[in-house]
């Protein structure tokens, strides 16, 4: 997004506002949407097994997670925004449209694996917080891709900006395993 975002900002900086500001409300619209399922789901698993028993599930999908992301193998399918849409689609609407796909978490590829430890931290343990848990990572995002669209990083080559992902899966992966850790330390202590 900061690809689109930098050179749309410095092109137009009204068109570049609008398609940020377009991007985190179709986040929260997509952030909504997924938070129902998600919500029925969790609220389903936490009746059906015990509190030890999610959080060892958790501790195993954390374990996972972060291994993965430290072997520069963050789960994902290969797909992106369609990038054609930049052509057709005016700044806000662009926004929307692709804050939709991304919000939708499923449907596009991931940097690191925090959304997803953070999505199954839902299912798993607090149900209830579905909405408020994701439509604050769909802004969390959007502000991040705000930010970095406005520094000279936006529009690396990409073989530099591939530095940027595997450091930030670095980051992210021992980030989860710490996490994980502490999962399995609360449920020994209980």
């Amino acid at each position: 997004m900061a690809g689109v975002a930098g050179p749309m900002l410095r092109r137009n900086v009204f068109e570049g506002i609008r398609f940020l500001l377009g991007l985190a409300v179709g986040g929260v619209i997509a952030g909504v949407i997924l938070a129902v399922p998600v919500y029925f789901a969790g609220t389903l698993l936490q009746q059906a097994l015990p509190e030890w028993l999610r959080l060892v599930l958790l501790a195993a999908v954390g374990a996972w997670l972060g291994v993965s992301d430290l072997r520069d193998r963050t789960p994902h399918i290969w797909r992106q925004v369609p990038q054609r849409l930049v052509r057709v689609l005016p700044g806000g609407t662009l926004g929307v449209v692709w804050g939709i796909d991304l919000g939708l978490l499923f449907t596009t590829q991931k940097t690191v694996s925090l959304i997803w430890l953070a999505l199954a931290g839902v299912l798993l343990v607090d149900a209830g917080s579905a909405p408020l848990v994701l439509i604050c990572v769909v802004l969390v995002a959007s502000l991040l891709v705000s930010l970095w669209s406005l520094t000279r990083y936006a529009d690396l080559p990409e073989k530099r900006s591939r530095t940027w992902v595997v450091r930030a899966r670095r980051v992210s992966g021992v980030t989860i395993l710490a996490v994980a850790l502490s999962l399995v330390a609360a449920v020994v202590q209980t």
